[in-house]
């Protein structure tokens, strides 16, 4: 796999996975980012519950998705941006889990992703106390005024993953993931049964940022 990759991030409405209420997505082609794009959303039904820590880290309530489209309705938009490329999140293990919670709720089958975690990544290219990913993006001189907005994040994610694989003279994620002592991660398909009726009314145009991809 040569430096072409999405960089993905999701918010939460709570500390449950399956809460999704933000995505942001950057697209890396050739060593460059070439497109982001990014939708607020209801979450899965039943899920839509704000914690007050979470809206304390994401500044998001329950007001700013009004008339935005449902994770229900938005799922199958997201799938189609990752299919078929690497996928690399600060802290994967939490974006796959939302991916898999979600989608297990609403009766979608788990898409087939490779995915890699840059936060793993930076704990071996970043001599730093603490490898969070606005402490990483400081290190690389990598702007980061909005952290926590998830376009924003991936932004960062996709940036800060570049910079490692230039400071490794890596070609490629594969190698850059070797020379690290790293694996990918992969999550395979697997059929569910949707917890409640789809909802799909809300429409999915409002939602959809003028960078797409």
């Amino acid at each position: 796999m040569s430096l072409e990759f999405v960089a993905l991030d999701f918010e939460t409405a709570n500390r449950r996975p399956g809460s999704p209420c933000q995505v942001g997505l950057a697209l890396v082609r050739g060593g460059r980012v070439a497109a982001t794009w990014g939708s607020l959303m209801q979450p899965p039904h039943g899920r839509g519950w704000f914690d007050p820590d979470c809206t304390q880290v994401h500044g998001i309530v329950e007001r700013d998705l009004e008339g935005q489209p449902t994770f229900e309705r938005l799922w199958p938009d997201i799938e189609k941006r990752l299919t078929g490329r690497p996928v690399v999140a600060h802290n994967a293990a939490f974006d796959i889990a939302v991916i898999r919670d979600a989608t297990s709720h609403c009766g979608y089958d788990w898409p087939t992703l490779d995915f890699g975690c840059s936060l793993l990544l930076a704990r071996r290219c970043y001599d730093l106390p603490e490898h969070t990913l606005d402490a990483v993006a400081a290190e690389a001189a990598i702007p980061l005024d909005q952290h926590h907005d998830a376009v924003h994040d991936a932004l960062a994610c996709a940036l800060i993953t570049l910079d490692m694989a230039h400071r490794a003279s890596a070609a490629s994620l594969d190698e850059l993931l070797r020379v690290c002592g790293l694996a990918w991660g992969r999550l395979a398909p697997e059929r569910h049964e949707p917890c409640h009726p789809v909802r799909t009314s809300a429409p999915l145009a409002v939602a959809l940022a003028p960078t797409l991809f």
